[in-house]
This record gives structure tokens, C-alpha cells and sequence, in this order.
């Protein structure tokens, strides 16, 4: 594998290409983004990790919520960003809709991730779609090497303090 200008790895990895994808809750893809996210070296920031497994929660979300589930879901790492992919059989492309916290009637989702990734819907070859979301491993808040930088890991830092 090769590295990229900030040491991650290049090329593409993939994790949980579409394996079991039909069904996903968006606890299992958060699980999946994270265990992917975990095995890059050297390691990603805790914010990538965080944005990254919010990206992946919210389109599976989506695709459960408005479109019957999710047909297929992959994550790739690779030429330094990792990439969300969720395919679902509904040819009704997303939305961003007004919130509306008082109803808990969500309104958050679409809009949270186009913010955090750059976004790319895709007609799939025959009915449905394939959502992808691209974040940068390197973090807008804080980069690798610099002051706050916080490895993700699976137990929180002893202190406590991120």
C-alpha cells in the first residue's frame, strides 16, 4: 500500500463492501466506518472519526427512514480521504428539509452531511441510487502532528480530556 503526502495510506482499501449491506441498521454501519477508520496508519484524528461515523450513521438513516433500507454499503480508504458509499432502491434524490425540533420530526440529516463531505448521487443501473461521501483523514479542526491532535482508538484517553 502506498502512503499519501501525510503518511496515510494511498490507493483504495475496501471495508464491508456490500457484505450483508441489505438490511443495515445505522449502528452497524457506524460500527464498520470505525473499525475501518481505526486500522489507517498512522492514525486519523478522533474528529475524522467522528464526522466520518456521523456521515455514515445519517445515510443509512435516511435510506432506512425514506427509501425501505439500504441495498448496498461500502467504505473505502484510500489517496487520503475515506469514502461512504450506500445504495438504496428509491429513485427520489435527498432533500434538505427545515428542521423542526419541537415535532421530533428530524430535518437534520441531509443537511449535516453535506456540510462534513463532499457528496455525489449516483442513478444506480437499474432502480435506486448509491449515495457517496467523501471526508478528507485529515481533520479541518485540528491535523495530524499538530496541537489537539487525538488518535482514534476504542477506549477514550485516560484523562479523560479529548
Amino acid at each position: 500500500m502506498v502512503s499519501d503526502e501525510d503518511g496515510h495510506a494511498g490507493g483504495r482499501e475496501e471495508a464491508g463492501a456490500d457484505r450483508g449491506a441489505r438490511g443495515l441498521r445505522p449502528g452497524e454501519a457506524r460500527e464498520r466506518v470505525y473499525d475501518a477508520l481505526l486500522a489507517v496508519r498512522p492514525p486519523v484524528d478522533v474528529l475524522v472519526l467522528a464526522d466520518a461515523v456521523l456521515v455514515a450513521s445519517e445515510l443509512v438513516s435516511s435510506a432506512v427512514r425514506h427509501a425501505d433500507g439500504v441495498t448496498g454499503f461500502r467504505v473505502s480508504i484510500g489517496d487520503g480521504e475515506v469514502e461512504i458509499s450506500v445504495s438504496d432502491a428509491s429513485e427520489e434524490r435527498p432533500r434538505e428539509r427545515t428542521p423542526r425540533p419541537l415535532v421530533r420530526e428530524g430535518g437534520y440529516g441531509w443537511g449535516l452531511v453535506l456540510r462534513l463531505a463532499r457528496v455525489e448521487v449516483e442513478d444506480g443501473p437499474g432502480a435506486g441510487k448509491t449515495v457517496r461521501a467523501r471526508l478528507s483523514l485529515t481533520s479541518a479542526h485540528s491535523a495530524y502532528e499538530r496541537p489537539g491532535f487525538v488518535p482514534a482508538q476504542r477506549e477514550p484517553p485516560a484523562d479523560g480530556k479529548r
